[in-house]
């Protein structure tokens, strides 16, 4: 069964993020990201003095942990998993180019 296709993408879609955790196995988190046009996109990913975190916070809409997801908490989940500077963008970008991994 197919999907209807529309010009307009939903606003936000949901990911499997794999985060990677020193002596342990990867672990996985579910983040809502925001669909951004291309066009907003590009404006977003210059970095004029931007961090991670900012960038982050413009693409992320929330995400399946206990904790509220905020900007504060994104950057204690980067400093404790380094990987998920990497695997998140990583995510978003897979996932709005349709590049998806196959089983």
């Amino acid at each position: 069964m197919s999907t209807k296709f529309t010009l307009q993408p939903k606003p936000t879609f949901k990911a499997n993020v794999t985060i990677p955790r020193a002596g342990a196995e990867d672990g996985e988190l579910t983040i809502t990201f925001r669909h951004k046009p291309l066009k907003e996109l590009s404006a977003i990913e210059k970095l004029d003095g931007k961090t991670a975190v900012d960038f982050m916070m413009e693409i992320i809409d929330g995400w399946a942990l206990p904790d509220e997801f905020n900007a504060e908490n994104l950057e204690i989940l980067l400093e404790n998993y380094p990987g998920a500077l990497r695997t998140i963008p990583e995510t978003y970008y897979r996932e709005l180019t349709g590049n998806r991994e196959k089983n």
